[in-house]
């Protein structure tokens, strides 16, 4: 239940993002960053407590804290001040998402069946 709390208040934290750029006027007392960050950091936590729930093999685990960490720090990374600080954090997030989407890519190429040669039309 608390996973799909933190789901839905993601995707509720996001749509108010964007209605805010769309809108600005709607969320004029609201600084930008925390409302940035919101929607990472709750779709974060939810991706830990699905983790939780479905109790996946440690290397699946281990693929998804790091996914799950990506999103955490890149909500973290939308509040800090602009400085060494935060770019050091922005690149970890770049890197922490180039491994995951090359592992998952990796992963799905050594699973794809080796095509077979082509066998020879037939001589007429």
């Amino acid at each position: 239940m608390f996973t799909w709390l933190l789901i839905v208040l993601a995707l509720f934290t996001g749509g108010g993002l964007l209605l805010g750029d769309l809108a600005p006027q709607v969320f004029v007392s609201l600084p930008h960053a925390p409302v940035s960050a919101a929607p990472l950091l709750l779709i974060g936590a939810a991706s830990l407590g699905f983790q939780v729930l479905t109790r996946p093999k440690p290397l699946e685990l281990f693929k998804a804290l790091l996914v799950s960490l990506a999103f955490i720090l890149w909500g973290v990374d939308q509040m800090l001040p602009p400085g060494w600080l935060t770019t050091t954090v922005g690149d970890v997030v770049i890197v922490l998402y180039v491994i995951d989407l090359g592992w998952m890519m990796g992963s799905a190429l050594r699973q794809r069946p080796r095509w077979k040669k082509r066998a020879k039309p037939p001589s007429r």
